[in-house]
């Protein structure tokens, strides 16, 4: 760090212009990283918020894209100032390290066993899921009868995914997935399971399945199987019912197909849908497969120990019970029979409702009702007696799927908890009838503007309330709806107080934006003029789902709001929010606190905002106020009598000027240069020929008249390039520092401004920072005025509303000069300062 910094100060001493030229390089790229990691926080904001449901890996993804995209970003600023900012890259270790500790990868082992014995499964349970190891325990602790079988273990499937080199070709599959648009899903399902389909099972994986399969049956190859999925997390916290497939009647020559098909369901449309909605990995639910012979029933049911709909209020199980094959009650196209049974006293029967006849209506009356129940009394205690066994073998109630053989014989064929959320909501009622968009109001609700874009959803109404700029907020009245001309970080201020805000320009990819989205503030940007249309005070309801503004309160859209709101939150947003805790909320929001420092990031936004903060005052500060060095500049010649000297860094002039040593004010190419000079030249402003402005106290301490009035030690400077400018400033004994950046993209356009001294009376020179200051606040900077000292900051215009203000700058630059030795008073300074908004205002006007 020592080596670095007295390198770094060799260069400002010996190489000025190559520092300015590297500092400068380091800020583009520094811009183009901020980019990168706003859009990328605003991609998980939206995915979290909305929420749009995504394959964790492609979360995984993002974060690492992020975690990388800030380091660079901090590596920018470092460079920019060696040794001042290294603390930052510990902060961001420490929160990449706590981002991992939520995203871990988990262990993949394609290694044997293969094949396991249901009697010997429990012994392995990470690689059996949850269906396989119920029905191991059960064969291992009781002795209710579970048919011998066996299973095909998760390491067999990552042995079958190596084989065929699958595991590449799903990652890429499944961070494509967007629920919002089936059609790319059941694309991307189709093209997964025929990947599946087409692979090969691993001969060694062969091997062992015919093994399990001739311990079972034996040489008896006449012995039918039914092949079901058992995957990991499946029959678990969450149940994944009826998401994988089962293959039923398979021969034995069949057994690896119909496995093919199984680890095919697992990438079929509505398993991934299920997943997504959970916020599972892939590799957290890796397929294992139970295998256990075929039972030709008479009876087969579903078994609740505990009613999940709760009508007996906790005091029955519930058994529903089918003819044949319980195929036909798990998919719905049967209608069971029901028995309630006591828990307290299974022999106890609190009600039993035979199924209506095939082919009748269902409406209850006694004439369609079957006559005798498909099982009897003693079998349906006796399944009560085995459900409570179970639930308390496993701690949970239980939904237990069970068969009755032409013998009568009982078997359990899987046993899993029942999912009941303490709110009574059904988790997979969640994942049906999501709206996407906000229902349309009635005709007679009038359209105020449809033009923005939104950058946080949410409905909400209120009194219309205008600001000009920052310097306004702290004068914003609660719970209004705030119209802007832009949306700084400092807004956060009034995230509680507000009830929506729309603002003429700014991305959703910005700063606010996100406060916004964390807070749940709806937002739209991009209206432009159109929302100077709205009046003050005016009542308007904000769609920020559609980015629409509507006349009056209207109330469908309140309360589709409030049903929205009542709704409880995904299982995936549950596992996005500790995530996105240590990403999205901005703590730095004050760039003069103490705490605004780089200890005090907590979140991979605090990065992003402290570097951007710093690195634009990097470039603030970019030339001394002595400018020694710069020898690659060139010397301006202008109308305006002003000694300049001019360091292009890249595109700020015209080609033919780079091999001379003088340039003319044609011959800039700088955009924000453009801008200045035009209001410094403008028809409006006077300049004394007889009075070359130069640095006039510094000419004082060390010339003694001895050199000349345009040397470098005296000059003013500007640095350009295509979409920047940096100058600094000398009016004879005051100077002005302008740093701007004005492009096509918003979120990089500012001004920051400086003016400080003048050879007037102390009191004259403050009358003169009132007028400078009030200009600059009609038109958004926000000001702060210290002694004799004014500092002013425009950040995130569009590229019109930026080239205005810097033509407003110059302007006051150009008409500022020998104001502090004539202005009379305060009140005449501040009338010259209305004088001038008004002209400006006029302008932007024209230009609009």
């Amino acid at each position: 760090m020592a080596l670095q910094k007295i390198t770094s100060w060799a260069e400002r001493i010996f190489s000025p212009d190559k520092v300015v030229l590297r500092r400068f390089n380091m800020f583009q790229s520094l811009l183009r990283e901020d980019r990168k990691c706003l859009k990328l926080i605003t991609k998980l904001e939206e995915i979290h918020h909305r929420p749009i449901p995504t394959d964790w890996s492609r979360i995984a993804m993002l974060v690492q894209a992020l975690s990388t995209a800030t380091h660079r970003l901090i590596d920018c600023l470092v460079a920019m100032r060696p040794g001042t900012y290294d603390p930052l890259t510990h902060s961001h270790s420490r929160i990449s390290a706590d981002l991992t500790g939520l995203l871990p990868e988990p262990e993949i082992i394609t290694s044997p066993p293969y094949a396991l014995p249901l009697d010997k499964a429990w012994e392995h349970p990470q690689m059996l899921g949850g269906k396989a190891l119920a029905l191991s325990r059960i064969r291992k602790e009781t002795r209710i009868p579970v048919q011998p079988g066996f299973v095909i273990t998760t390491n067999a499937f990552h042995a079958f995914l190596e084989e065929n080199n699958l595991q590449q070709v799903i990652a890429r599959g499944l961070r494509g997935l967007n629920l919002q648009r089936p059609d790319r899903l059941r694309k991307i399902s189709d093209s997964l399971q025929r990947a599946v389909m087409a692979g090969k099972v691993p001969d060694i994986v062969q091997t062992r399945i015919l093994a399990a399969i001739q311990d079972v049956a034996g040489t008896d190859q006449s012995t039918v199987w039914a092949v079901r999925s058992s995957a990991s997390a499946e029959d678990g916290e969450v149940s994944f019912a009826g998401q994988y497939a089962t293959v039923l009647d398979v021969r034995q020559e069949d057994i690896c197909e119909a496995y093919k098909t199984v680890l095919a369901s697992k990438y079929a449309p509505r398993a991934l849908t299920y997943r997504l909605h959970y916020g599972l990995d892939d590799n957290q639910t890796p397929m294992a497969v139970l295998v256990l012979p075929m039972i030709a029933p008479r009876a087969s049911g579903v078994m609740y120990t505990m009613d999940p709909l709760d009508m007996c209020k906790g005091s029955c199980l519930v058994i529903t019970a089918v003819p044949g094959l319980g195929t036909r009650l798990v998919d719905g196209s049967a209608v069971p029979d029901i028995f309630l049974i006591s828990r307290n006293d299974p022999k106890h029967f609190l009600a039993k409702q035979p199924a209506p006849e095939e082919g009748s209506s269902g409406t209850g009356s006694q004439n369609a009702q079957r006559n005798t129940l498909c099982l009897d009394d003693a079998a349906a205690t006796t399944l009560a007696e085995w459900g409570l066994e179970l639930e308390a073998l496993t701690g949970a109630p239980q939904d237990v799927e069970w068969a009755q053989d032409q013998m009568a014989n009982l078997t359990i064929l899987q046993s899993r908890p029942i999912h009941m959320p303490e709110d009574g909501t059904d988790p997979e009622a969640l994942f049906h009838d999501q709206p996407q968009d906000t229902p349309a109001p009635s005709n007679h609700v009038a359209v105020l503007l449809e033009v923005g874009t939104p950058a946080s959803v949410g409905i909400s109404t209120g009194p219309v309330h205008h600001i000009t700029g920052e310097g306004d907020i702290s004068e914003i009245p609660s719970g209004s709806i705030l119209v802007t001309p832009n949306i700084p970080p400092s807004l956060v201020h009034v995230v509680h107080n507000v009830k929506a805000v729309l603002a003429e320009h700014g991305s959703k990819a910005s700063h606010f934006a996100s406060v916004a989205r964390e807070f749940g503030l709806p937002l739209v940007v991009g209206l432009g003029s159109l929302a100077t249309t709205l009046a003050q005070g005016q009542t308007v309801t904000v769609d920020a789902y559609r980015g629409v503004v509507y006349d009056g309160e209207v109330r469908e859209l309140l309360e589709w709001q409030e049903k929205q709101k009542s709704r409880p939150t995904f299982p995936f947003q549950r596992k996005m929010k500790p995530l996105m805790e240590l990403i999205s909320p901005l703590t730095l929001t004050d760039p003069a606190s103490s705490s605004f420092a780089p200890e005090s990031c907590r979140t991979y936004h605090d990065l992003v905002r402290f570097v951007h903060e710093k690195g634009t005052q990097e470039m603030f500060s970019l030339v001394e106020a002595k400018g020694r060095g710069l020898r690659s500049s060139k010397s301006l010649e202008a109308d305006i009598p002003m000694v300049m000297q001019v360091l292009d860094l890249g595109g700020g002039l015209r080609e033919s000027a780079q091999s001379v040593k003088t340039v003319r004010p044609e011959d800039f190419l700088s955009a924000p240069m453009q801008a200045v000079w035009s209001g410094l030249s403008d028809r409006d402003i006077t300049w004394s020929k007889g009075l070359v402005h130069v640095d006039w106290e510094r000419f004082d301490q060390v010339s003694g008249g001895i050199f000349s009035l345009k040397s470098s030690l005296l000059a003013s400077y500007a640095l350009v390039a295509a979409n920047y400018a940096h100058l600094l400033l000398r009016f004879g004994y005051h100077f002005a520092v302008l740093d701007a950046m004005s492009g096509s993209r918003p979120e990089e356009n500012h001004i920051q401004f400086r003016f400080k001294g003048g050879g007037g009376s102390p009191e004259k020179k403050i009358w003169r920072l009132a007028m400078i200051g009030r200009v600059l606040s009609r038109f958004n900077f926000r000001v702060e005025i210290n002694e004799d000292m004014l500092e002013a900051k425009c950040m995130r215009l569009g590229h019109e509303a930026t080239q205005l203000r810097l033509r407003v700058t110059g302007y006051l630059l150009g008409c500022t000069p020998l104001l502090d030795m004539v202005l009379e008073s305060e009140d005449h300074a501040l009338a010259m300062a209305e004088e001038m908004a008004k002209k400006w205002q006029n302008e932007g006007n024209k230009n609009e």
